[in-house]
């Protein structure tokens, strides 16, 4: 489909209000303020009080997930004159851990043009250049027609709680513009995965406590992490075999959901417990000797468009199913523990937002914007059950890596994008 171009300098007056020390200001403060999954609620304080001062309303949705709530979400709105269409846009407040060995994590500097920390090569970019986006057409004195509402959300790399709580609220505008971290400033990503994790537990036996007795005896003895091992072999040869892990999609790289081995952790109690230090010495400590009569894993899948996370607990439970009989005497369980909604999404690159977006991506990047998909999931994904019209659209993508960071003109370009997608929308 052809799109329409937005004229030439129709909105440089309104860039050239930008205060982009400002700018880097709001991005140097949101790395100092670490947010880790499950303590955002600093940050979203931080956040309330930059919306006020912009002169926002400013709303606040507790999660849930603890007594008394701690974690919230943050909403800010511009309120138009009521006569034109309304824009929701944001980013998740929460980051993933340091890195060890990340260079200046927390401490918010800047140097040869780039702003270093955790958060900077994710959503953070999002939070600075919308606050500024906001900030900037207040200083102009523009009149809106409809509301901007800016969601700063927690929970984002878990269930997504508070993308949910906020869909519940009945919050809703006429397009979603969401920012997450971004492969390239030029994509707009018009679907993603969805996400499942399940937790595979074993529970071995013993007739005596040393394995390796026990075994030359031929007692009872099922090794629990023996057995784990055993349920991964089978695990990887799911991940060859399942058509669910090989289906095409046009705009996602590779066949079908992509599976991940997470944490595993397994052992008895007391002297052998695999949490105390190994060795001798005047601390606790543990030993290889007792048999493993536990062991934990998790795994997941980031599944595609037309799968269910149904349909990946079904399959994993096929493949456990071959260990049991493997080790008849041994317990063992799947439990999934994280769905919640998170279903693949995706949106016709023939929707309205799509042009919207990327009419103001041309616009300021001088290029013509690609359709792209993500093999992740993003909050977006409950906003477009509200229902509106979402896409997601960010600036980099460098979360997790040990120089994690975001360029001083891709924090002001995302800035200028924010702002003409704001004033092509709402005014």
């Amino acid at each position: 489909m052809a799109r329409k171009e937005i004229e030439k300098g129709k909105w440089d007056k309104i860039l050239s209000q930008m205060d982009v020390p400002k700018l880097i200001t709001y991005e140097r403060n949101l790395v100092k303020i670490p947010s880790y999954l499950g303590e955002e609620e600093a940050k979203a304080d931080y956040v309330a009080k930059e919306l006020e001062r912009i002169g926002a309303e400013v709303y606040e949705m507790p999660l849930p997930t603890e007594d008394p709530p701690r974690r919230r979400s943050v909403i800010g709105i511009l309120r138009g004159d009521g006569t034109g269409r309304t824009l929701l846009t944001g980013a998740h407040l929460d980051t993933h851990a340091k890195k060890e060995g990340q260079l200046h994590a927390h401490d918010g500097v800047i140097e040869d043009g780039k702003i270093y920390g955790v958060g900077t090569g994710d959503s953070h970019p999002g939070l600075a250049a919308i606050m500024e986006a906001m900030d900037t057409i207040k200083r102009s004195g523009v009149q809106l027609k409809g509301d901007v509402i800016f969601v700063a959300d927690a929970d984002e790399l878990g269930h997504k709680y508070g993308a949910r709580l906020v869909l519940d609220s009945g919050v809703k505008a006429d397009m979603c513009i969401w920012c997450d971290a971004s492969e390239d400033p030029i994509n707009m990503y018009v679907c993603n995965t969805g996400k499942v994790e399940v937790e595979i537990r074993v529970k071995g036996a013993y007739d005596f406590i040393l394995s390796a007795f026990a075994e030359r005896k031929a007692m009872k003895a099922v090794n629990a992490v023996v057995c784990m091992h055993k349920i991964m072999d089978y695990l990887f040869q799911m991940q060859k075999e399942e058509p669910y892990f090989h289906n095409k999609h046009p705009l996602l790289p590779g066949e079908g959901a992509a599976f991940y081995f997470g944490p595993i952790i397994g052992g008895s109690v007391g002297y052998g417990d695999p949490t105390r230090k190994a060795g001798v010495g005047p601390g606790p400590f543990g030993l290889a000797v007792p048999m493993p009569t536990w062991c934990r894993l998790r795994v997941g899948a980031r599944y595609w468009p037309g799968e269910t996370a149904e349909e990946f607990v079904a399959v994993v439970n096929k493949w456990v199913d071959k260990a049991k009989a493997d080790y008849p005497s041994a317990e063992i369980e799947v439990e999934c523990y994280l769905d919640d909604g998170n279903v693949p999404w995706e949106i016709s690159p023939d929707a309205e937002v799509v042009d919207v977006l990327g009419r103001c991506i041309k616009y300021v990047h001088g290029k013509e914007p690609k359709c792209a998909g993500f093999i992740a999931s993003g909050d977006q994904v409950f906003y477009s059950q509200a229902p509106m019209e979402s896409i997601w659209y960010g600036c980099n993508m460098r979360v997790g890596r040990a120089d994690e960071y975001v360029t001083v003109k891709e924090l002001s370009d995302l800035c200028k994008v924010y702002v003409t997608a704001i004033m092509e929308v709402c005014t």
